[in-house]
């Protein structure tokens, strides 16, 4: 696994020095806020950080977008609290910053497919998130048309379906993924990837039935399965291409004292119960009947004041979820709005 960094730290710096992608003004990031259930998230939030723990964390390194939407997805639903972080304090204190290109297949396979499996939030650690990984290429790869590519013929329905299901079953994605989790370090390219798994393909196809043989025979070829993993990959990818995703080159991400921290509170029918809920004015009456609302308030403050938030980011907003909900949902009926605007 330090091979595979200290490789990916390399192919970032070198991307870092020719990238013309201007700094974007603001970054986000969604975190889990909760002292019961993460206090390490906790106790990293107030050393100013984000850090993935291998093999723990949802992926090896640390992603975060440019775009506001992450903030309106994500914020207290999704995740607890979100960090808006200046663009340029942001690159002060943090090295080799790349946007993910969800289009290139060589970038996404670069370094074991460091970066596609940041995109899946998947560790290259494990074993069973490498058959995820293999299962999320094959489930989105244009299979039918990339057989009608290979012969430059029409594909027959029922070789179709049968391709489909035969690059779709455990039984022949998961060796496929013991190989690739065996063989990281040797991929970093596409083409890698290809002749990496390409014998595992041949000998899949060589145990199928004698009819599936001949169906399939003809189809499969390094040039194949290179079309396959190409739009496999990319495909893929690009069902997260909205969210305008950035790296940085480690498992763990400064966040500038510059930020303002966000964290999701409690939802109340007004803005005037929720400030008195946050300044502890509630009568008991009011107490008795929000005490699920007034538990979370009380939780909040608390960790606040524990690890001394309102010193380490410039400031520290505790958003009223039921008006930001509002916002969201109106949010939410514009972007539907718009799609079928542009239908």
């Amino acid at each position: 696994m330090k091979l595979l960094m200290e490789s990916w730290r390399e192919y970032l710096q070198e991307l870092e020095n020719t990238s013309d992608i201007s700094m974007p003004k603001k970054f986000y990031i969604s975190i889990y806020f909760d002292d019961n259930y993460r206090p390490k998230i906790m106790a990293d939030l107030a050393n100013n950080q984000v850090v993935k723990t291998p093999g723990a964390s949802s992926s090896d390194i640390v992603g975060f977008a440019d775009n506001p939407s992450n903030f309106m997805q994500m914020h207290g639903n999704i995740r607890d609290a979100t960090i808006v972080m200046d663009g340029k304090d942001f690159a002060d204190i943090n090295d080799s910053i790349v946007k993910i290109e969800y289009a290139n297949p060589d970038f996404l396979a670069q370094d074991g497919l460091k970066a596609f499996y940041r995109l899946m939030e998947k560790n290259q650690g494990a074993e069973e998130d490498a058959e995820r990984v293999i299962g999320a290429i094959f489930d989105s790869a244009d299979i039918i048309e990339t057989m009608g590519k290979v012969t430059r013929e029409k594909v027959d329905n029922q070789a179709g379906v049968t391709m489909q299901n035969f690059l779709r079953e455990w039984e022949v994605k998961t060796p496929l993924a013991q190989e690739l989790y065996a063989n990281l370090d040797r991929i970093n390219s596409l083409q890698d990837l290809v002749d990496l798994l390409f014998p595992v393909l041949e000998d899949q196809l060589k145990q199928a039935d004698s009819w599936r043989q001949d169906e399939l025979g003809k189809y499969i070829s390094k040039g194949f399965l290179r079309l396959i993993l190409y739009t496999g990959i990319v495909n893929a990818a690009k069902m997260f291409e909205k969210e305008n995703e950035w790296v940085v080159d480690t498992n763990v991400m400064n966040v500038p004292q510059s930020s303002i921290l966000y964290i999701g509170g409690p939802a109340v029918k007004t803005k005037k119960i929720f400030n008195k809920m946050k300044q502890g004015a509630l009568t008991p009456a009011e107490k008795g009947t929000l005490k699920y609302e007034t538990d979370k308030m009380d939780k909040i403050m608390a960790s606040i004041q524990k690890y001394d938030l309102e010193n380490k980011f410039k400031k520290v907003i505790i958003t009223d979820m039921g008006t930001f909900n509002a916002a969201r949902n109106k949010w939410q009926k514009r972007k539907r709005e718009m799609a079928k605007a542009a239908e």
